[in-house]
Order: C-alpha cells, then sequence, then structure tokens
C-alpha cells in the first residue's frame, strides 16, 4: 500500500481550551441557532447519527451535512459535501477539565485537494475565533 498522504491534504486539527463548561461548548456546536451564530450564516440538521442538514453561507451557497456520530455531550461527527463534491469528515471532541473548563479538538479530514485543505484551514481559523468569543 502506498501512502498517498501530503501535507497540502492532511488533516486540520485544532484544540482549543475554554472557559465553558461542556455541556455549554455542546450546545454551541450542535444547536442550530447557536451553530447560526457563529459557524454559518445558517444551520439545519436532525441531530441524530445519519440525520441531514444544511449549512448556508451567503457567497458560498448550502453545503449538505450528514451526521455520523452524535455521543453527548463529549463526540460529534459530520460528513460535508465541498464545492467540487469532495466530501470531507469533521469531529469534535469535548473533555471536561478539573476546573470546569473545556478542552475542546477538532479535526477534519478526507481532503483530495490541497486548495480545499487550505480554504477549509483558514475558514477554521476565523470560525473557531467566533466560538470562542461567543463563549466568552
Amino acid at each position: 500500500m502506498t501512502d498517498t498522504t501530503t501535507a497540502a491534504t492532511a488533516a486540520i486539527e485544532r484544540t482549543l481550551e475554554l472557559a465553558a463548561p461542556r455541556a455549554r461548548v455542546w450546545r454551541a456546536i450542535t444547536d442550530p441557532d447557536e451553530l447560526s451564530r457563529w459557524f454559518p450564516q445558517r444551520a439545519t440538521w436532525d441531530l441524530r447519527p445519519g440525520g441531514t442538514g444544511t449549512f448556508s453561507w451567503e457567497g458560498h451557497g448550502d453545503f449538505p451535512v450528514e451526521l455520523v456520530s452524535v455521543e453527548e455531550p463529549g463526540y460529534l461527527a459530520w460528513r460535508w459535501g465541498m464545492e467540487s463534491d469532495e466530501v470531507t469528515l469533521v469531529e469534535w471532541w469535548l473533555d471536561e477539565r478539573a476546573d470546569g473548563g473545556t478542552t475542546l479538538r477538532m479535526r477534519e479530514s478526507g481532503f483530495t485537494t490541497a486548495k480545499h485543505r487550505d480554504g477549509n484551514d483558514e475558514g477554521w481559523t476565523e470560525e473557531l475565533a467566533e466560538l470562542v468569543d461567543l463563549l466568552a
């Protein structure tokens, strides 16, 4: 087997140390109204494994979403389509800290082109900064 992974198509990974409790962070990443405050401009989905939905951004259109795993309050995973029909997997892990805060780990994988990986890498930097602001 040949490993064709390159730096350009490697997964995007982020870790945030948040003062908010895990239940609050879970709500921010799963409730469509909360999601719309920091991530897409509009979010709809059926929050269950196999559930579907849409994330919408003005100027970028609608992105179909399929929930892969919903394990409240510690793990969430969804697949979503890109402009080129490329589909990636976005995973979230929420770990409760002793101080009452939350360590959030996010990973997006499955990129086949550097263009989409780079665009999402930049996008996650901006969007997660908005999440931090929301939870502050």
